[in-house]
């Protein structure tokens, strides 16, 4: 989990020196995606028979992935709708 975090706090940071801009806000959500994908199929790969409750957490989580990568996969394609002339530069 320290990957994301320290994506977060480098995020933050930059935010609060400066505006993001389009490319850099997709950047992170691609790289968000990627640690997703990533992490899912390290889970959906495990064939370790970890007992029925461990089995529920892990489609509990295999669930959540789902959902953050559906998320930010439709950021991607609202951020990437949004014409360059809508986008105030600094």
């Amino acid at each position: 989990m320290s990957i994301n975090m320290d994506w977060v706090e480098r995020i933050l940071e930059k935010s609060c020196d400066q505006t993001l801009t389009k490319s850099e806000v997709l950047q992170s959500l691609f790289h968000m995606i990627e640690i997703n994908e990533n992490t899912l199929n390290q889970i959906q790969t495990n064939n370790m028979d970890f007992g029925p409750e461990l089995e529920e957490l892990k489609q509990t989580e295999i669930k959540d992935l789902n959902f953050h990568l559906k998320y930010y996969r439709s950021l991607v394609n609202y951020i990437n709708s949004i014409p360059e002339s809508k986008i105030i530069e600094k």
